[in-house]
């Protein structure tokens, strides 16, 4: 192969995630033109929720580890429905950066970290929340799109 013809090098970067994505949210199977825009996971908002999630996780993984060496039961907490759907809820908000305009009983409703958490911890809306937890655990939300011209 000559210079002219030899293929590109691979660019690591093609691996890097998209730093936010955009989720149309989807109303009995279909989709609206309401989107919410995610903190990607090379986001700040996102490496900020990743440390606190993981010094969490170590933080427990030490105080089993003291119960064994000390001969003592360890005891894990119990959680109630109400506190996993609230858990859950922070978990989206915490990622959430935004949403598009959207009306709610007729009356402008704008994004605030106060009425993501509603939306999300209203019954009535748990699919809400469903698309919300699928949407950020689908690796392929924040994957680059490859450009369509070659």
């Amino acid at each position: 192969m000559t210079k002219d013809t030899a293929p590109a090098a691979f660019d690591i970067a093609a691996l890097d995630a998209e730093d936010t994505a955009e989720m149309i949210v989807h109303a009995n199977g279909r989709p609206t033109n309401w989107s919410w825009t995610f903190a990607g996971p090379g986001h700040p908002k996102a490496i900020e929720l990743s440390n606190r999630l993981s010094r969490e996780r170590l933080r427990r993984e030490a105080e089993q580890e003291q119960a064994r060496v000390n001969g003592r039961k360890w005891k894990s907490e119990e959680e109630t429905p109400d506190e996993l759907a609230k858990r859950n809820a922070d978990y989206i908000v915490d990622r959430l950066l935004g949403w598009s305009d959207v009306l709610m009983g007729g009356e402008p409703y704008p994004f605030s970290p106060e009425n993501a958490r509603a939306l999300l911890l209203d019954p009535k809306k748990g699919a809400l929340a469903v698309q919300a937890l699928e949407f950020l655990a689908d690796q392929r939300s924040f994957t680059q799109r490859s450009s369509k011209a070659s």
